[in-house]
């Protein structure tokens, strides 16, 4: 066993007593490099000021400014002694769950860097589960989806802590869109997650083995092989299903680490304490917000706030909200004060600027690369009619993407060339007219000028994003051609993945496909598929 992770000891002090809440784990390698393991690293305030800008009617606050969250009833030192006492998993002792077991064990820098990412997240996770009166173990499975990683990202176009599918996303209601996605919103997924663990829970009869599979696998493919089972006389237990090597230690990794917390000393590890207490509040903005400055008056690194507020792809958030932020809760009230000093088009980090002759907004949004919606939004009705002279608000800095990982959720700009349409651009970058016209705050009967700037969706490469950090081995990407009498769930067996992730790779709207067709498979590098 690794000694790093024993190190670590009960490490955090609770973070109502603490301004400075640091955790033990090393600095992470790989793809989650970017995100800081150390929490809350707090750094002088700022009095940013800006000039006043001329009178627009931007939106005001109309809500309080603090949103409180429930109380909570502290009953436990450590949030991990809750989940203890809620656990209702069984107790399996199984091989696959027992090498699940033994990885966990051996790889304790992995454990202590994703234990450190967790204290973020899991008080708030743990509150959900247990209101909902779920199994608290529950609040565990980001470990095995992503690390606790909220800007994870997979081959299959899974997002967030929960690893969201964009498909699964939309229909537990998470929007995904130009400004935001809310697969990465903690609050958001939290709850579409729970919701989806909930249905799972009772399609499958109250057995939790399967609906956790299931949340892996997908509900349909869970079912059909519980009827191939049902026709063979076999079991139709977890254990007895025929399922992609993925599926198959995906339950597994989560019994181990349920009976890893649930009893850590009987396997010689010490997991880093996570105090049983909020470690972020909400704050309602009332507005869009450019996150680089609220990190200023926070006095915390943009990383850290970030990390909270995941959701967001821009620096700035959107217009149509939502208008709130998640800030560490030991500089909530000094944030709080120096936030409510700023009027709305501050917050949102806006500077006026004068038309000329012949400006108008589309140019104006083209040329600070945010979408023509926007700066309607934040100029009200004044962003109708405008003439040579008038002011209107703009971004006061690059409004941007965030972080290169968020290449899928976030955009590319195309500039447009001389004959080129909406329906062209749309074909080229795998978009509809209509949303790419929405993306952009344009009709769609518009007619572009060479050189506008659009927003479009990026290439399908996968160039930059963040692969999930959840220990699995390299990976190689395969062409194959369909043969005659093949079906996608025979290819996903023989390939050793799930259906979902076929389709997910491969663009595909259903299941069916066509002989000579070529599918996009992500195989494990070590295997040879052989002919």
């Amino acid at each position: 066993m690794n000694p790093a992770w024993r190190r670590c000891g009960p490490g955090l002090a609770a973070v109502a007593l603490a301004a400075v809440v640091t955790g033990c784990a090393q600095t992470p390698t790989g793809p989650a490099s970017s995100l800081p393991d150390k929490v809350i690293r707090n750094v002088p305030g700022s009095s940013t000021t800006a000039h006043e800008p001329a009178p627009l009617p931007l939106p005001t606050i109309e809500a309080p400014l603090h949103d409180e969250l429930p109380p909570t009833t502290v009953q436990y030192a450590d949030v991990l002694d809750r989940i203890r006492a809620g656990s209702r998993l069984p107790d399996i002792d199984h091989p696959w769950v027992r090498a699940e077991l033994n990885w966990y064990v051996r790889n304790g820098d992995y454990m202590a860097r994703v234990f450190a990412r967790a204290q973020r997240y899991l008080h708030y996770i743990a509150d959900e589960v247990e209101a909902r009166g779920l199994p608290m173990e529950l609040a565990l499975l980001p470990v095995v989806e992503s690390a606790f990683n909220p800007f994870a990202y997979s081959r299959s176009h899974a997002s967030g802590l929960w690893q969201f599918i964009p498909g699964t996303g939309k229909l537990y209601e998470l929007k995904q869109d130009w400004w935001r996605d809310e697969r990465r919103d903690v609050l958001e997924s939290t709850r579409a997650a729970l919701e989806y663990l909930t249905d799972l829970h009772q399609q499958f009869d109250g057995d939790w083995m399967l609906a956790v599979a299931a949340y892996n696998y997908g509900r349909g493919n869970i079912n059909r092989a519980i009827r191939r089972n049902e026709s063979l006389g076999r079991g139709t237990d977890f254990f007895s299903l025929s399922l992609p090597r993925e599926t198959r230690a995906y339950v597994p990794k989560l019994l181990a680490l349920s009976q890893l917390v649930r009893n850590p000393d009987a396997y010689g590890v010490t997991l880093p304490a996570i105090p049983d207490a909020p470690y972020f509040e909400v704050v309602q903005t009332g507005g869009p917000v450019d996150l680089r400055l609220a990190a200023e008056l926070a006095g915390v690194d943009a990383e850290e706030l970030h990390a909270l507020n995941a959701g967001w792809n821009q620096w700035v958030t959107g217009p149509d909200g939502p208008h709130r932020l998640l800030v560490p809760a030991v500089i909530a009230p000094a944030f709080n004060e120096r936030f409510a000093a700023l009027g709305p088009a501050e917050r949102a980090g806006l500077k006026p600027h004068t038309l000329v002759a012949g400006e108008t907004l589309s140019a104006l949004a083209s040329q600070h690369r945010v979408p023509v919606a926007f700066l309607q939004s934040v100029n009200g009705d004044a962003g109708t009619s405008l003439n040579a002279g008038d002011a209107v608000y703009v971004p006061g800095r690059d409004v941007s993407p965030l972080r290169s990982g968020l290449v899928r959720s976030a955009t590319s700009v195309h500039v447009v060339r001389s004959g080129e349409s909406l329906w062209s651009i749309s074909r080229r970058h795998g978009m509809s007219v209509a949303e790419l016209a929405r993306v952009n705050g344009l009709s769609t009967k518009a007619t572009l000028r060479p050189g506008q700037r659009l927003a479009v969706r990026p290439p399908a490469s996968g160039g930059g994003v963040q692969v999930a950090d959840t220990g699995t081995g390299e990976t190689r990407q395969i062409a194959y051609k369909v043969r005659r009498g093949d079906t996608l769930s025979g290819i996903a067996r023989r390939f050793a993945v799930s259906v979902r992730d076929l389709m997910a790779w491969n663009d595909m709207q259903g299941t069916g496909i066509r002989t000579g067709q070529r599918l996009t498979v992500h195989v494990n590098a070590s295997r040879d598929y052989g002919g």
